[in-house]
């Protein structure tokens, strides 16, 4: 179970644009990512949204997520960014990157990521990232969804094979590795290490595959992700590169 004041201590020392982050818990709401919206949540950037239940859990594309109490983990780490930081396809590696890490700083379990988005533990999902972003005024924010599995019964429908962290784990260290982490890694301006670990540990590496979004379809060998964070497809001696991380991946 996730305890709030653990959490707090454990963030003691992580800050973003000189401010140290903070805490927000509510027991139920609609979802997580929602509170980015609000203005006296902007004002309080850096800050992590945390929730016992949510209503409405999505994913990506508005695809229903599974939250349950205690059952599951969910927060939005929400920042104030300056416009030259949101390039959502590096952002979306580094938090992929960073969650990877701290699951494997936790558990001897095997971890990869599936792209765009996704952890799966011995080839099953176990965690989701949802990223968000919005202007305001001439800043821009963004709030970085997590939902990850703890106990999800195998009799609880989900429509997708799902693993589970396990309750043995401790949620508050989870939490304060990946923000460490991530925020450590967007503060960096060479990020040719976390691109290097994260090909390694990306699922499907080197296997045929179809990438398919609302106006384009690749298929070809997975290569990885580049310094952009475009993903690399080779066919026939060359390469694309996919650009939207709301494609959807198969394997062929």
């Amino acid at each position: 179970m996730l305890s709030v004041d653990n959490l707090n201590k454990s963030l003691i020392g992580i800050y973003h644009n000189n401010k140290s982050l903070r805490v927000l818990f509510k027991n139920t709401v609609s979802s997580t990512n929602d509170f980015f919206k609000y203005k006296y949540i902007k004002d309080q950037c850096p800050i992590i949204v945390i929730a016992n239940n949510q209503r409405a859990a999505r994913g990506r594309n508005n695809k229903k997520w599974v939250s349950l109490n205690k059952k599951s983990v969910s927060f939005s780490l929400c920042l104030k960014l300056d416009s030259n930081m949101l390039d959502l396809r590096i952002l979306n590696y580094l938090s992929c990157y960073s969650l990877l890490r701290s699951f494997k700083n936790l558990s001897n379990n095997d971890f990869c990521i599936k792209w765009p988005n996704d952890i799966l533990m011995h080839g099953k999902k176990v965690s989701g990232i949802l990223m968000e972003s919005q202007s305001y005024g001439k800043n821009i924010y963004l709030s970085i969804g997590i939902g990850i599995n703890i106990d999800i019964s195998k009799s609880y429908y989900v429509n997708q094979p799902h693993s589970n962290l396990g309750i043995e784990v401790n949620q508050s260290k989870l939490i304060s590795l990946f923000c460490s982490d991530f925020l450590n890694n967007l503060a960096s301006s060479n990020h040719s290490d976390v691109i290097k670990e994260y090909n390694e540990n990306l699922f499907g590496y080197k296997k045929d595959v179809s990438v398919i979004d609302e106006k384009n379809h690749f298929q070809g060998l997975l290569i990885g992700i580049n310094e952009d964070g475009c993903l690399i497809i080779s066919r026939d001696s060359e390469e694309y590169k996919v650009n939207n991380i709301n494609s959807t991946l198969r394997f062929l």
